[in-house]
């Protein structure tokens, strides 16, 4: 089952970038971007994983997160995510999978997502060891109101029996 956390995990960061954008260089003048700034960006929001996995992450308004991917059905992940000063956001997920009869875990390291904002206030968030910047708008973003994914998250924890 490892490998199988271990892909789900790779996958959570590779998902989670967009398919569709373009990726800029770090803007001009960019500047942290502030706190509330990017919980109003993620709040009740689902983050697509549009490429490989066809699932997602929903931020909920209680910093709390919930994963789940369509080609690894059966798994689902919960955590916890925050802002920080810099307007850097951290989720924290535990993946929870079939093990015999019951659900094993394993922690999925932090991943932290840096945001800035140019001088006109578009904000652009960019990956770990990545030097390409996204910008975070409604007409390029994959965060999508509302929490796409909970039925399926629920069939899955369900299933689990958490």
């Amino acid at each position: 089952m490892v490998p199988l956390v271990k892909t789900l995990l790779s996958l959570s960061l590779v998902a989670s970038l967009p398919a569709a954008a373009f990726a800029d260089p770090k803007p001009r003048n960019a500047r942290p971007a502030p706190v509330d700034k990017v919980i109003g960006a993620y709040a009740g929001k689902t983050d697509l994983w549009e490429q490989d996995c066809g699932g997602g992450i929903y931020f909920s308004p209680n910093n709390q997160v919930r994963a789940w991917c369509a080609e690894n059905s059966e798994n689902m992940a919960a955590g916890t995510w925050t802002v920080s000063a810099d307007g850097t956001l951290c989720q924290n997920l535990t993946w929870y999978y079939p093990q015999g009869n019951a659900a094993g875990s394993s922690a999925a390291e932090p991943l932290c997502i840096q945001h800035v904002v140019n001088g006109w206030g578009v904000m652009y968030r960019s990956w770990p060891g990545s030097t390409e910047w996204w910008p975070v708008t409604s007409a390029t973003s994959t965060l999508k109101r509302g929490y796409v994914f909970q039925s399926d998250v629920d069939t899955a924890k369900n299933k689990l029996g958490l």
